[in-house]
């Protein structure tokens, strides 16, 4: 009895091990293997990542595989605005070589983006390639310029036609008090950034597939200057004689990306590796590699402390003013732009007319601003603003002809 009960507790194990080199003998890879995070902030990489053709750094893409056959994809903050974006029934195909899986088609996430992939996986590197367009690509994917520069003057006063800027800010009910205030600070902003948007930028396009370029000024930039106009100091025509003596260049792809993400919500999400590069490579500086590579990690892993020793430590080669600033910034407002680096920056979208498209910050996104402001100016803004109930500021654009 004992020996035919021996011999059956074998028999199951042979037939145990026999079905699980059955289950996987004839695969490349066991889905262990492959079902992992693969990232471009490590070293050695292990995600080749393009977007539209585009080397993207600074992100990771996870599969995961239960039989080596199909997968399910995801996308961790690579599409604007989506946190994750999972692509399910990935079919796995061996390559000629017989050394790596392929994979490919198209996916339309929950945001309505249309992705189509490409992809070569291996247990040590994953080589994807991405072709994207926006939900709202046909209705906003344009180069847009800034309305002209427009006033008339009378005998009593000097009437804003149009501008570069959109600014609307109103007041909660009870606070009616402020009003002559809101009305001042109105003013003010809308005259400074209908002379700021142009003097640096002559225009903003939209791609398709949700990268944001610019041509963006190489000319100094002269705060007196633009103060002297926004005070009218100079007349229309003498602005606009202005900035056709400053010059401007195309800037590259890949630094910036965008999507309408609701009715009136709108996302621009950073490269934040590929911006630093960018300002150090301008500034005819070196930076370790490894350096961009923990910003990136510390920004995945939404790490403020790591990330605020990573900018430390960089800032003690660049400089910068911005950098020094956002180091100065209280844990929580810093909290708030970490998230931003990493998910993208909350606006608003909203079209007024067909030939004029506002996008704007919101109260809730500029209050780590005013925060700013607070500090470098030595006031008490926030207690002023906590009294509003709309602050929408931000750009007026028309269609480029």
């Amino acid at each position: 009895m004992k020996n035919l009960r021996k011999l059956f507790c074998v028999a199951c194990a042979v037939f145990f091990f026999t079905s699980c080199e059955e289950t996987y003998n004839d695969k490349l890879f066991w889905p262990g293997e492959i079902s992992q995070e693969y990232g471009s902030y490590i070293k050695p990489y292990t995600l080749d990542l393009t977007y539209s053709g585009e080397k993207l750094i600074g992100k990771t893409a996870s599969f995961k595989t239960e039989d080596s056959e199909t997968g399910t994809l995801t996308l961790n903050g690579i599409i604007p605005g989506e946190v994750t974006t999972p692509i399910s029934r990935i079919k796995l195909n061996e390559n000629g070589e017989k050394d790596a899986y392929t994979f490919s088609g198209t996916n339309i996430t929950m945001g309505g983006v249309t992705v189509k992939y490409n992809g070569i996986i291996t247990p040590k590197a994953m080589k994807l390639s991405l072709d994207v367009t926006m939900a709202h690509a046909n209705n906003l994917a344009h180069t847009y310029a800034f309305p002209a520069y427009s006033h008339t003057t009378n005998e009593e006063a000097t009437i804003r036609n149009s501008g570069a800027s959109y600014v609307n800010i109103t007041t909660k009910e009870g606070a009616e008090s402020i009003a002559p205030i809101v009305l001042q600070m109105q003013q003010m902003a809308t005259n400074i950034l209908d002379v700021l948007f142009p003097y640096v930028l002559k225009n903003i396009t939209l791609e398709k597939d949700g990268i944001v370029t610019a041509n963006y000024t190489t000319s100094p930039i002269d705060m007196k200057e633009i103060m002297e106009v926004a005070n009218a100091g100079k007349t229309d025509a003498e602005f606009r004689g202005l900035i056709g003596q400053r010059t401007y260049v195309s800037s590259p792809k890949g630094l910036a990306y965008w999507n309408q993400t609701g009715d009136k919500a709108f996302v621009v999400q950073l490269n934040i590796p590929a911006i630093i590069s960018l300002i150090a490579e301008n500034n005819g500086q070196q930076i370790d590699p490894q350096l961009i590579a923990g910003i990136s990690e510390a920004l995945l892993k939404s790490d403020p402390a790591r990330l605020k020793l990573a900018l430390s430590t960089l800032n003690m080669i660049l400089n910068n003013e911005i950098i020094t600033y956002i180091l100065k910034m209280d844990d929580n407002t810093f909290v708030t732009l970490l998230s931003w680096m990493r998910n993208g920056i909350p606006m608003g979208i909203s079209q007024a007319t067909k030939d004029h498209t506002y996008i704007y910050l919101k109260k809730e996104t500029l209050t780590p601003f005013i925060n700013i402001i607070d500090i470098l100016l030595k006031t008490n803004l926030d207690e002023v603003v906590a009294l509003f109930d709309k602050m929408e500021i931000g750009v007026d654009l028309t269609i480029q002809k």
